[in-house]
């Protein structure tokens, strides 16, 4: 699982650390690390190998000449399967770099069963976006279920 919020820096060679606790979930999933552009938000998704499958998977559900498959098909056109470097870090692509508006920082953001690579200042805009709401709205409302 991916939880929490990092901001790390990113070097002039588009390299950026990944946070620890993401690294060790890859690793004891025994799962790569794949990027693409967010279908929601001006940011890069970070998740594994098995969580892209799944949207893969959903894809065959779909009318294959609908909207929808033609917008997943198009995410996967831009995902990216990323390795580490020895010091836990990865080299950005330029097209996730451009689209996420990325410079020299990143915003880490996790999210569940993937995350977030945030532009600074975008990430301060959805942050005080979700604070509007939460103030005007309250809470949501969830009824969480049991583990059985």
């Amino acid at each position: 699982m991916f939880l929490s919020t990092s901001h790390n820096k990113i070097d002039l060679k588009c390299r950026v650390s990944i946070p620890a606790s993401f690294r060790m979930n890859l690793e004891k999933l025994k799962e790569p690390l794949i990027l693409f552009k967010s279908l929601q938000f001006p940011c890069i998704e970070g998740t594994t190998l098995t969580r892209m499958q799944r949207y893969i998977n959903a894809i065959d559900e779909l009318d294959a000449l609908s909207d929808d498959a033609f917008l997943l098909r198009m995410m996967m056109a831009n995902s990216f399967e990323i390795k580490f470097d020895i010091n836990g870090r990865v080299v950005i692509p330029d097209i996730l770099m451009s689209f996420a508006s990325l410079t020299n920082k990143a915003v880490f953001m996790g999210i569940g069963e993937s995350f977030y690579i945030w532009s600074p200042s975008e990430y301060e805009n959805q942050y005080n976006k979700s604070q509007k709401i939460l103030n005007e709205k309250g809470p949501p409302k969830l009824i969480l279920k049991k583990n059985e």
